[in-house]
C-alpha cells in the first residue's frame, strides 16, 4: 500500500482518490493480517475492493499484489 500511495500522490492524488482496489494473495489464510494494514491507509471505510486467492504471482517470492484505480 505504501507503493500504491506513492504512485497516486505522484499523479497528484491522495488515498481518497482511490475508488477500487484488487488484492491478490497466495495464501488466503493471511487475509486477517491484511485488514489492519488496509485500515492504516484507508481508514475503516475504504474504497470498493476485491480479494482474490491465487496460486502464484509473477515472482515466486511474492505473496501479495495490490492493484488500485484512482480518479485524479
Amino acid at each position: 500500500f505504501q507503493a500504491v500511495k506513492a504512485q497516486v500522490e505522484a499523479g497528484g492524488g491522495t488515498m481518497q482518490s482511490i475508488v477500487k482496489v484488487n488484492t491478490y494473495l497466495t495464501d488466503i489464510r493471511r487475509r486477517a493480517e491484511l485488514v489492519p494494514v488496509r485500515e492504516e491507509f484507508f481508514g475503516k471505510k475504504g474504497p470498493a475492493s476485491t480479494l482474490v486467492a491465487v496460486s502464484a504471482l509473477a515472482h515466486p517470492d511474492w505473496m501479495i499484489e495490490v492493484e488500485a484505480i484512482a480518479v485524479v
